[in-house]
């Protein structure tokens, strides 16, 4: 059972405007709808859909995933830091949010779809498909740290702390990464998958950590990544990676772009600590996949 009416305080006037863009949708947002109506994913999916103070664009309730379709606006300005505020309000309300632009739903609907089963398959514990064509191997789901069980960890490490970490089957291939927290075992958050590579993916989790510690308020804890380069591409506020910039890698480039604005417009005061595997194992974030 869910709930079907996820409005706030402003629900009449969030009314209003959902009722206004169901009658008045984009072409892209037209198009995706026709598909998920008929519920060709095997799941009941509601347009623009009221869930707190925002708008959903497409929301399957069941699995609590909601899909954006972003128009070239969402790249500009303020923007960008709004709807990653957005994302982290909805991520704390239970939902996973996932985005395409315009131009992806109308010239690779295909690989859209594709990405939206995916990902309705993380949600519901389900083992993901092979990312991609031609690619062998299911993605396994990650280790279930969500237990509050309290984790083993060396003396010279500090439990007040977030430990992040990336994987990535290929390079590039299907990347997603993921945050645990030291003193709780607690997963804070998961990203992905999404085409990309191990580096951008420990980029990623380390500036998706910092910008939910400072918009949650934290300043007293620390991140762990074993990753020196992402560690580096950080303190430098630029991810200097070489992935070819393809219509299928745009996506990912405008995380990329959105995590840089972030770090040039913002100072950085949580320490981030180098994990030194070879003293103390794998990183709790760790995917076990090696």
């Amino acid at each position: 059972m869910y709930i079907y009416e996820t409005g706030g305080e402003n629900y009449d006037l969030l009314k209003e405007f959902a009722e206004h863009h169901r009658k008045y949708p984009t072409e892209a947002e037209r198009t995706l709808w026709a598909l998920l109506k008929n519920k060709s994913l095997d799941a009941k999916f509601r347009r623009q859909h009221i869930i707190g103070d925002y708008i959903a664009d497409f929301v399957c309730l069941h699995s609590k995933l909601i899909i954006e379709v972003d128009g070239g606006y969402h790249l500009e300005g303020d923007q960008i830091v709004k709807d990653t505020e957005r994302t982290d309000d909805l991520e704390r309300l239970g939902f996973r949010v996932i985005r395409f632009s315009n131009d992806e739903v109308l010239s690779d609907t295909q690989r859209v779809m594709s990405d939206i089963q995916k990902a309705m398959n993380t949600q519901t514990g389900q083992s993901p498909s092979p990312f991609g064509e031609g690619r062998s191997g299911a993605l396994v789901n990650p280790p279930d740290y969500r237990n509050d069980t309290v984790l083993p960890l060396p003396m010279e490490v500090q439990a007040n702390a977030w430990a992040v970490d990336a994987a990535c089957s290929g390079n590039p291939g299907p990347m997603e990464y993921q945050a645990i927290d030291l003193a709780t075992g607690a997963q804070v958050f998961h990203f992905g998958p999404l085409k990309g590579t191990n580096n951008i993916g420990e980029f990623l989790a380390i500036v998706h950590a910092l910008a939910l510690m400072e918009k949650q308020g934290i300043t007293d804890k620390v991140i762990y990544s074993d990753s020196y380069n992402a560690i580096l591409w950080v303190q430098k506020k630029q991810c200097k990676t070489k992935l070819e910039h393809t219509p299928e890698t745009e996506p990912l480039y405008q995380i990329i772009r959105r995590a840089e604005t972030w770090l040039r417009t913002h100072i950085v005061r949580t320490p981030i600590i180098k994990w030194e595997t070879q003293k103390w194992g794998e990183v709790p974030a760790d995917f076990g996949r090696k």
